[in-house]
């Protein structure tokens, strides 16, 4: 017959597993956020693009940049253009969905979406079409965020659900066993 250790054993199985998952996430996410590269508009930067295809612009309706925050509801009235480094204009055009996402003090939805066919520098430029220098907001362009977001809250699923099913399969032995021993020692 095994010991009532066993179901403490359970516990830490579940305890662990939540943990594991919490921990997962939030590694995860973090990492995520880097991913991004934070604009501060109107302006532009030069953005390192490693991979080909399709990037998406985000607008952080709220957000941090170097410790200061800006909050804007609407980029209205901003153009926004991209070019490779010979000076070739990217097409930039409307996202096919939308995404969000909320996270560390960070508020995005998709605005925008570009693509290009190879890795390499290209200039990213915000700017409001009758010249005015504000509100300053902030545009973030990533690719595959969403995509990485969503296989991480599978993960971290994953991993959550597996810890109960082992915690509840430990826990369901062991009182079965217990039941079934003391059952025999009281005949």
């Amino acid at each position: 017959m095994p010991s009532r250790g066993w179901y403490v054993v359970s516990v830490v199985v579940l305890v662990a597993a939540v943990a594991g998952a919490i921990w997962l996430t939030m590694a995860r996410v973090g990492d995520m956020g880097t991913a991004l590269v934070q604009v501060v508009v109107p302006g532009g930067a030069t953005l390192d693009l490693k991979q080909p295809g399709t990037y998406t612009v985000y607008h952080e309706r709220t957000s941090t940049v170097e410790g200061r925050v800006y909050t804007s509801p609407s980029i209205s009235g901003l153009r926004v253009s991209v070019r490779a480094a010979d000076g070739r204009e990217i097409a930039v055009r409307r996202p096919g969905g939308t995404s969000n996402y909320d996270f560390n003090g960070r508020s995005g939805i998709s605005v925008l979406a570009f693509d290009i066919a190879a890795p390499g520098t290209y200039r990213f430029d915000a700017t409001y079409d009758d010249g005015r220098q504000g509100p300053q907001t902030v545009l973030a362009v990533g690719t595959g965020f969403v995509g990485g977001l969503l296989v991480t809250i599978a993960l971290a699923l994953g991993v959550c659900f597996a810890g109960i099913a082992a915690a509840l399969a430990i826990f369901l032995v062991v009182l079965l066993k217990r039941r079934r021993g003391l059952s025999m020692a009281m005949r």
